[in-house]
């Protein structure tokens, strides 16, 4: 039981540090938020079966980016929970229309392509 506390605790520091640092942070829900918050990657689904994720666009332009997660889905994106409720996605995010950014997820940071 004490371990489950302390990790607990350290998950909370490790959010605190990554969100202080620019990282984005995974939040898991059961249906599309009304307005998503920049710097946060919404896996929205049930039962622990993702059906997709959604963000703001890093760039700026203010669009809603959904990524689907769903097996045979054509693009299909994973992702990678880590300790500190950072995320990392794969594969890179390429909009082909709008503002056409192209960028990797990776530990919570956006590394631009």
């Amino acid at each position: 039981m004490m371990l489950g506390k302390t990790q607990n605790i350290i998950r909370a520091l490790g959010r605190r540090i990554a969100a202080w640092r620019g990282r984005h942070l995974v939040s898991f829900v059961d249906e599309d938020p009304e307005q998503v918050e920049s710097g946060k990657i919404y896996v929205i689904g049930e039962g622990g079966h993702p059906w997709y994720a959604a963000m703001a666009c890093p760039c700026g332009c203010g669009e809603t980016l959904k990524l689907a997660m769903i097996e045979g889905s054509r693009p299909r994106w994973s992702f990678v929970r880590h300790w500190d409720d950072t995320v990392s996605l794969k594969p890179s995010v390429w909009r082909k229309v709008g503002c056409k950014s192209h960028f990797w997820v990776r530990d919570g940071r956006i590394d631009w392509c």
